[in-house]
């Protein structure tokens, strides 16, 4: 700095006369005693006005805070005009940064699902669930290749495409499943856009791509109005057909079915941890309701012919499942039990699908929920009260099916125990103990079934001696 800059800036701050800038807001200028203030401001119409006054103070700043009050307004308007600036720069550099975005590789329809099912954001669903959405989603992606092959990313889709898949369900499924498909996908839209913070651009997991969703293609497509088809109950004929046809482990899953209401699922997994053959009871809590945090299990009693078959199963290999070939495939794929259970029902010429006379698509009729309706059926034939059997299958609340099992746990008893033995028939269909049995075979199998394992166990060994003496 040259001497003579010291010299004025010295000036300035000792003279009389020197001028003092006051934070930006103006100037000041020592006259005599007091100040001179110049400053400008706007008016209503932006324009620009220069203004000046003599201010009455004492020193610099309080001349200061007197030139401030009268420049607040011009403060706020300026800094307002500054934050518009960066606003507007703000503006350009997300429309860059959304232009750039827009140019890099986005999720790939076939990927969307592997992302979506790794999104921590997702509903929490069970593996059969998920699975079941796998379907519906590959259906959706397998549609667009054949329809729209050019559509290679998520973000392509667009609401007329999801508008024609939409016509394309309608065409070919019930209203059900129509509104099951358009109800996930629009699931899956909606919650990889908003997964789409922090997701990462790596090329060696395309799943992890953005999705740069805009629109969610499937919003504003409407569900269809659905009449549920419900399966109807087996008749005793019917059901004495299948029983005496079926083998294996599809005999003793049939028969659980039948005398205890339970769904195709529990049935197949049942395991021995939920039979106590003593207390003859089955407790077990539902799949389809065990993920919920307060479903409890539902206990029902062990019908004597059902009681009969499990304890055939000697004591050392009741552990795990019952039936565990059967639970090992319906965990793996269910839909090989019900294939099982249909071409049992078509070999003993029970009809189980037909062709629905308006839509000409085919419904089922029967299938294993049908024991399920059955079970009800039966129990309501034979005077069960109507509280009592929702108890047994479920159907009502917590608070009730224990209310019934704890008050009234003689009449649930009563309630198994009065459906028909329907696990032998003769030759002529009849089940045994309903027109073959002598008196005297009836009264026997009557105190047969009052007896727990052990006294059995002593009776089978004294019959098989008394056998082998009638024999000799």
């Amino acid at each position: 700095m040259t001497k003579t800059k010291q010299a004025t800036r010295k000036r300035r701050a000792n003279g009389a006369n020197g001028r003092r800038r006051a934070n930006n807001t103006g100037t000041l200028e020592k006259r005599g005693n007091k100040w001179l203030a110049r400053w400008y401001v706007y008016d209503a119409q932006g324009k620009r006005i220069r203004k000046s006054e003599i201010i009455d103070a004492a020193n610099i700043a309080d001349a200061r805070d007197a030139l401030r009050k009268r420049t607040e307004g011009n403060a706020l308007i300026s800094r307002e005009k500054e934050i518009r600036r960066n606003l507007d720069e703000l503006d350009g550099v997300a429309a860059g940064l959304r232009e750039w975005r827009n140019g890099l590789p986005a999720l790939s329809l076939k990927d969307g699902f592997t992302a979506y099912r790794q999104c921590a954001t997702r509903s929490d669903s069970g593996e059969r669930t998920m699975e079941g959405y796998e379907s519906q989603y590959n259906a959706f992606v397998s549609w667009m290749a054949e329809h729209r092959p050019e559509c290679i990313e998520l973000r392509q889709v667009t609401a007329a495409d999801a508008n024609a898949y939409s016509i394309h369900l309608a065409e070919r499924w019930t209203g059900n499943t129509h509104n099951k498909h358009i109800t996930f996908l629009k699931c899956l839209w909606r919650t990889l856009a908003e997964a789409d913070d922090g997701k990462a651009e790596d090329e060696s997991m395309p799943e992890k791509r953005r999705a740069n969703i805009a629109i969610n293609p499937f919003d504003r497509i409407r569900l269809k109005n659905h009449i549920a088809h419900s399966r109807r109950e087996l008749t005793i004929e019917e059901l004495y057909k299948i029983c005496d046809a079926a083998e294996g482990e599809m005999r003793l899953m049939i028969a659980v079915g039948i005398y205890t209401g339970l769904r195709m699922g529990d049935c197949a997994t049942i395991t021995w941890g939920n039979i106590d053959l003593v207390k003859r009871l089955i407790t077990i809590a539902p799949r389809k309701t065990k993920r919920r945090t307060h479903a409890k299990p539902v206990v029902v009693p062990i019908h004597p012919s059902l009681w009969n078959m499990l304890a055939e199963t000697p004591p050392g290999k009741r552990s795990g499942y019952l039936i565990p070939e059967t639970a090992e495939m319906y965990l793996r794929d269910s839909s090989r039990i019900t294939y099982r259970f249909n071409k049992l029902l078509a070999g003993c010429g029970i009809k189980y699908a037909t062709e629905n006379e308006t839509t000409g698509r085919i419904q089922t009729d029967v299938g294993f929920h049908s024991l399920r309706h059955t079970f009800v059926s039966l129990s309501a034939n034979a005077g069960t009260p109507l509280a009592v059997v929702q108890a047994i299958v479920g159907h009502t609340n917590q608070a009730m099916t224990r209310h019934y099992f704890h008050e009234q746990q003689n009449a649930l008893v009563s309630a198994v125990a009065a459906l028909p033995d329907i696990t032998h028939a003769d030759a002529d269909g009849n089940a045994d103990g309903v027109k073959s049995e002598s008196g005297g075979l009836k009264r026997l199998r009557g105190l047969l079934d009052k007896l727990d394992l052990a006294a059995l166990q002593d009776v089978a060994r004294y019959a098989k001696k008394r056998i082998e003496d009638l024999q000799g």
